[in-house]
């Protein structure tokens, strides 16, 4: 018979693993307590969760193509998010103190091994990206408006036009008598 606690405990990943489009497995064995906290702050502060359960529950919850990464080991954790970006650039850096071991993710339904998450975490942000984009399409803009004004300064220096007048005289409308 099933234990009360796990089943609990598979139902609560269950509906994380659902509400995510991304995930990253890793290993925390190496952490601290401390490390642990400041860990899920800085997920939390990225729209991400982490959660460490027994290899067993999560074998049942990710895609088959990740199975491989969960290896014999008896707890592993699962960092589940909308934006994998934000995430991968807080593990990896994380894992470069060796306080955690990268095993790979599942990205929009794909397999990405640890290698893609160092390359997802150089990425710039959503947000830079964004503003780059931006930065692209105002480009030819900005260049047409400072061509007019150089072209504008060229033929005097702002001297506003004067209206054209119709040197024609007035046609009195009111018959002669």
């Amino acid at each position: 018979m099933p234990n009360f606690i796990n089943e609990m405990m598979l139902s609560e990943v269950k509906t994380l693993v659902d509400a995510s489009s991304s995930i990253i497995i890793l290993d925390p064995a190496k952490l601290n307590s401390a490390d642990t906290l400041k860990l899920r702050a800085n997920l939390r502060g990225v729209g991400a969760k982490m959660k460490v359960a027994k290899v067993a529950i999560f074998e049942r919850l990710v895609p088959e193509s990740a199975k491989s990464m969960l290896n014999s080991k008896s707890t592993i954790a699962l960092v589940l998010t909308q934006d994998m970006l934000s995430a991968a650039k807080v593990l990896v850096e994380l894992a470069k103190s060796d306080k955690i071991s990268l095993k790979g993710g599942v990205m929009d339904g794909k397999l990405v091994n640890t290698a893609d998450l160092k390359v997802l975490a150089d990425l710039p942000s959503l947000q830079v990206l964004r503003g780059m984009f931006v930065n692209v399409l105002a480009a030819p803009l900005v260049g047409l408006v400072r061509v007019l004004a150089e072209i504008e300064k060229k033929n005097g220096g702002g001297a506003v036009a004067e209206p054209v007048v119709d040197p024609a005289p007035a046609v009195d409308p009111a018959p002669a008598a």
